[in-house]
């Protein structure tokens, strides 16, 4: 079954299949991989996923992104920040940035 994430008549993103791009383990649910650090941005859900095996965190490249109501998900993000304190990621390559410092503090390679 594939990962279905959906925020009710704002955005929804569908993942099929996941592969780690580190050690290669697949898996089409969460048996394999963790998604707490999924993000919700302007473009819309963007899932980032830890693998359970190797510890890697990605962003999966076939996720399929649906936002519903640009303008309701623009002001949902938004108040989220506002509510949180933390900053509005706008983006997809926003939260692949984050993902590849979250790898690179992981192995203490961020200095």
């Amino acid at each position: 079954m594939a990962l279905k994430f959906r925020l009710k008549g704002l955005a929804e993103t569908f993942v099929d299949s996941i592969t780690c791009p580190c050690c290669g383990v697949v898996g089409v649910d969460d048996q394999n991989f963790t998604t707490e650090l999924t993000k919700v941005t302007y473009q819309g859900i963007i899932v980032v996923v830890q693998c359970r095996e190797c510890k890697e965190i990605f962003v999966p490249p076939t996720q399929r992104l649906g936002v519903l109501d640009n303008e309701a998900l623009r002001g949902a993000v938004e108040k989220d920040s506002t509510d949180s304190g933390e900053a509005i990621m706008p983006g997809i390559a926003a939260v692949k940035l984050s993902a590849e410092k979250l790898n690179a503090l992981r192995k203490g390679c961020l200095h």
